[in-house]
């Protein structure tokens, strides 16, 4: 009878093991373009972080964080593109592509500073990016997000903020609208920046919001100032900005094939929209933060 009884829960039981299904595979939703510095990739497969090289591929789940001076560039399926900087850390939450019909993408931001650029115009496209304090909806635009005392410190030097705002050093979230300009031929898109329930719409290059902590309504929108769009890029791309003070830019930063988009994403610009089998530019048009053009710097 004890004999029946374990061969029967045997039975059961590799059958349960045949019925169950295969353990999910990662879903693929990039490759790293560019690392500069310190960069590290975790998730639930790994024990420990591991070093995040150029052209690793990047899936669901996966956690980026990067170290003092130290940036990444995710190039997304849908060449969208994510400019992680120093001393982040981001989650990709999920992502969804249905090439010339849906492209969606949502994110979380834990700490530090993220570009999201959105890749080409055609199908439905939208963003969506959640921080400690709110929650970040993109409509097809570029947009500047930092948490933490960075964005907290930011945003007390601009007037519309200022120092009477209580914040929180580890929740602050400021949101700032890059573009692109009405001049380069895209439409500008939009940014919807919610916090306890209430949603600031930034519709133009230069607007900003601010939510000092989780339960906070946002401050916005306001117009940020140079000073604060450069304090911005600075947390975003530190190696590219400080390189330009020594004459070159860091080699890590433009190698390879993306270098020429990259460059384009750093400095708030976008070059043309036609492009070689490979990805890079064929033709680029180099604009600063407020849409004036510029040099082109080749890479080295």
């Amino acid at each position: 009878m004890l004999y029946r009884f374990s061969l029967a829960a045997a039975l059961l039981l590799a059958a349960a093991g045949l019925s169950a299904p295969a353990s999910a595979q990662p879903v693929e939703v990039g490759t790293t373009a560019s690392v500069a510095g310190e960069v590290t990739l975790d998730n639930d497969q790994l024990r420990r972080p591991i070093k995040l090289e150029r052209r690793r591929r990047i899936a669901w789940g996966d956690v980026i964080a990067t170290e003092r001076n130290a940036q990444a560039q995710l190039l997304l399926l849908d060449r969208s593109t994510f400019g992680i900087g120093q001393r982040s850390k981001v989650r990709i939450d999920r992502f969804v592509y249905d090439p010339g019909k849906e492209r969606s993408v949502i994110a979380s931001l834990l700490k530090g500073a993220l570009r999201f650029f959105s890749g080409a115009e055609e199908g439905a496209r939208s963003g969506e990016v959640s921080t400690p304090a709110g929650r970040i909806g993109i409509r097809g635009t570029a947009v500047d997000m930092l948490v933490g005392e960075r964005a907290r410190d930011i945003a007390e030097r601009e007037e519309a903020v200022g120092r009477r705002v209580r914040s929180n050093k580890d929740e602050a979230t400021l949101v700032v609208l890059r573009g692109p300009v009405a001049e380069a031929g895209l439409t500008p898109g939009r940014v919807e920046v919610t916090g306890a329930d209430v949603t600031v719409v930034l519709d133009e290059p230069g607007l900003a919001a601010f939510i000092p902590f989780r339960g906070a309504a946002p401050i916005g929108p306001f117009r940020i100032g140079n000073g604060g769009l450069a304090r911005v890029q600075d947390q975003l791309a530190p190696r590219w900005s400080r390189s330009f003070g020594r004459g070159g830019i860091p080699d890590e930063v433009v190698a390879g094939a993306a270098a020429a988009v990259i460059g384009g994403i750093l400095l708030g610009t976008r070059g043309n929209k036609d492009r070689d089998a490979a990805g890079s530019p064929t033709a680029q048009t180099c604009r600063d933060a407020q849409g004036q053009p510029i040099a082109c710097r080749p890479p080295n």
